[in-house]
C-alpha cells in the first residue's frame, strides 16, 4: 500500500503536459538533412513504447532516450529511418523530444491531460464506476496526457484526437488521459493519402487492479475505438493502426481481434491484417529477414500494427526490421521492442466511393 501511495502522489505532483502543435518543428532544421525522397509509393511505420514514465515510477532515462535519438539519426544518414515513428509512454519532456531531435519535421501529440471525451457512461457501467478506488488512482483525475507522439517526414494533412471516456480505465492507468490519435499523411508518389491511427490501451498487471476490472475497462476502450473509426475514418484511404494494444491475455486478444475484423473496416468489405502475424507466415514478402524476436513480440500481444486497404488504394506489408530490440550486451533501451514495417501502396480496389455508413 505504501509503495502504491508513493507512486500515486509522485504522479499527482506533476505539472500538466501541454499539447503539441500540428506544425513543422523549426528545431528539426538543425538535424542532419535527409536526401530528397525519390518518388515512391512506400511508407514505413515504427511504433515504440519508450517507457517515458515520470518519477517516481521510473528513474531518469535520458541516457536511453539519447541513444534512441542517435540510432534514428544514424538511420536517417543512411536514408533508412522510418518515415513515421509513433511513441507511446512519452510522458516526460525528454521522451517527447525524441521525435524532434531525430529530425522529423511534422510532429503531433495525442490527447492532452485536459481533453475530455463526450461519451457518457451507460447504465451497465455504473457498478464498475462505483467500484473505483482512490488508492489505485481511479478517483484522482488525469495527471498526465496520453503519452502519444507521432512524428512524420511526410506532410500531415489532418488530425483527429479523442480521449477514452474518463470512466473507461482501470487502476493506475486512470492517471493518464489515454485515447486515440489519427492523422492523414501525404505520401510522395502516391495520389491517395494514408490514415495512421495510434493508441495505448489499458494495461493488465501494471494497472494494479484485478484482471476482471482491467478487462472491463479494456473492452470499453475497444468499443470506443470502433466508434472513433466509424466517425473519422475515410474508407477511400488505406489505414494503419499501430500502438500498444496490451492484448496480453486470451480474453483481451479474442475481443480485440473480433472487433478489428468486424468494426475497423468498412461494412466488412475490406480485409484487415496484423503486420506481425502476416510477416511471420511462410512465404510472406515481408518475412524474408524477420528477426526471431518478432515472434515473441507477436505472442506478447502488445506492440501490434494492423493494416487495411481503402477503396482508392490498396496496401501491402513488404518488409520488416527491428531497430530497437535487444542490444549486444542483452539489455534493451525500453521494456518494449521497436520494429519497423514498410508498406507498399498500390492501385485502387474499387473505382468508385460507396456511401459512407451511418454513425449511430
Amino acid at each position: 500500500m505504501e509503495t502504491n501511495m508513493v507512486r500515486l502522489h509522485g504522479l499527482m505532483a506533476m505539472a500538466p503536459l501541454l499539447l503539441g502543435a500540428v506544425v513543422p518543428h523549426a528545431a528539426a532544421a538543425t538535424a542532419p538533412r535527409r536526401a530528397a525522397t525519390p518518388a515512391a509509393t512506400a511508407l514505413s511505420i515504427m511504433a515504440y513504447n519508450v517507457k517515458g514514465l515520470p518519477w517516481p515510477i521510473t528513474s531518469d532515462r535520458t541516457a536511453d532516450f539519447t541513444r534512441i535519438e542517435a540510432r534514428l539519426l544514424a538511420m536517417r544518414a543512411r536514408h533508412a529511418q522510418p518515415h513515421v515513428i509513433i511513441l507511446q509512454e512519452a510522458f516526460t519532456s525528454p521522451a517527447k523530444a525524441i521525435a524532434r531531435r531525430s529530425g522529423y519535421r511534422y510532429i503531433v501529440e495525442g490527447p492532452s491531460r485536459d481533453l475530455q471525451s463526450p461519451v457518457a457512461p451507460r447504465a451497465s457501467d455504473r457498478p464498475f464506476i462505483d467500484g473505483a478506488s482512490f488508492f489505485k488512482g481511479e478517483r484522482s483525475g488525469k495527471q498526465v496526457g496520453s503519452g502519444l507522439v507521432l512524428a512524420s517526414d511526410y506532410p500531415i494533412l489532418s488530425v483527429h484526437r479523442e480521449a477514452f471516456p474518463a470512466f473507461a480505465c482501470a487502476g493506475y492507468d486512470c492517471l493518464a488521459n489515454k485515447g486515440l490519435l489519427m492523422v492523414t499523411i501525404k505520401v510522395p508518389g502516391n495520389a491517395t493519402p494514408v490514415t495512421v491511427v495510434t493508441t495505448h490501451m489499458n494495461s493488465k498487471k501494471s494497472s494494479g487492479v484485478s484482471q476482471t476490472r482491467s478487462l472491463f475497462a479494456y473492452r470499453r476502450q475497444v468499443e470506443f475505438i470502433d466508434a472513433f473509426l466509424a466517425r473519422y475514418r475515410n474508407p477511400d484511404l488505406p489505414v494503419i493502426l499501430a500502438g500498444d494494444f496490451n492484448a496480453s491475455s486470451a480474453e483481451r486478444r479474442s475481443f480485440l481481434t473480433a472487433h478489428s475484423a468486424a468494426n475497423w473496416t468498412t461494412k466488412r468489405r475490406l480485409p484487415i491484417d496484423n503486420a506481425l502475424q502476416h510477416c511471420l507466415k511462410s512465404g510472406a514478402p515481408c518475412g524474408r529477414a524477420v528477426p526471431a524476436i518478432a515472434a515473441t513480440v507477436f505472442q506478447k500481444g502488445r506492440d501490434w500494427q494492423f493494416f487495411s486497404p481503402g477503396y482508392r488504394a490498396s496496401i501491402q506489408a513488404i518488409a520488416m526490421a527491428v531497430p530497437f530490440g535487444r542490444e549486444r550486451d542483452g539489455t534493451m533501451l525500453s521494456d518494449h521492442v521497436g520494429y519497423r514495417v514498410t508498406y507498399r501502396l498500390t492501385q485502387a480496389l474499387i473505382p468508385h466511393t460507396p456511401r459512407r455508413r451511418a454513425i449511430i
